[in-house]
C-alpha cells in the first residue's frame, strides 16, 4: 500500500495590522485636576483658622511669659514690703540715704582732698531774697547755678 503523505494545508499568512496611533497622554488628567482643585480649596479654607490658631498660641506664650515676669516682680515687691515693715530697716535706710543721726550720735563729715571744711552759709531772711538779673526763667536758672558754684 502506498503510503500517503500528509498534505500540508497552506496556512494563511497573517498580515500585520497597523498599530493604532496612540495619542499622547495629556499632562493634566481629569483626576489630577480634581485633586489639585480640592487641595487648593482646603488650603484656602484652612488658612484663616490656622493663622488664628498660631496667633493665639503666640499670644498664650507671651501671656505666660508676662505672668512669670509679674510673679517675679510681685515676689520682689513683697520682700521689699517686708523689709520696710521692720523699724530697724527704716532707721538704717534713713541714716544711709538721708544722713540722719540719732540723738547722742557723733557725726563726722569727711572732707575730700581739695575741699574746704566749713560751715554752710547762713540762710537769708525770708523777705530778702535777691532778684537775679535776666528776664527769662532759664537765664535766672543759669545765673543761680553759676552763683552757687562760685567760691565766696
Amino acid at each position: 500500500m502506498p503510503t500517503a503523505t500528509p498534505t500540508r494545508v497552506p496556512t494563511p499568512t497573517r498580515v500585520p495590522t497597523p498599530a493604532p496611533c496612540r495619542r499622547p497622554r495629556p499632562a493634566v488628567t481629569g483626576r489630577a485636576l480634581v485633586l489639585g482643585t480640592l487641595v487648593v480649596l482646603f488650603v484656602v479654607l484652612l488658612a484663616s483658622p490656622l493663622h488664628r490658631y498660631l496667633g493665639s498660641r503666640s499670644d498664650v506664650a507671651h501671656a505666660a511669659q508676662q505672668l512669670r515676669t509679674d510673679q517675679a516682680q510681685l515676689a520682689a515687691l513683697a520682700k521689699q514690703q517686708a523689709e520696710w515693715s521692720d523699724p530697724g530697716y527704716i532707721q538704717s535706710q534713713a541714716r544711709t540715704r538721708l544722713q540722719y543721726a540719732m540723738p547722742g550720735d557723733t557725726v563726722y563729715v569727711v572732707v575730700g582732698p581739695g575741699q574746704r571744711a566749713g560751715q554752710a552759709a547762713p540762710a537769708a531772711a525770708p523777705g530778702t531774697s535777691k532778684q537775679l538779673a535776666g528776664s527769662t526763667w532759664n537765664t535766672r536758672l543759669w545765673g543761680s547755678i553759676s552763683s552757687a558754684g562760685s567760691a565766696p
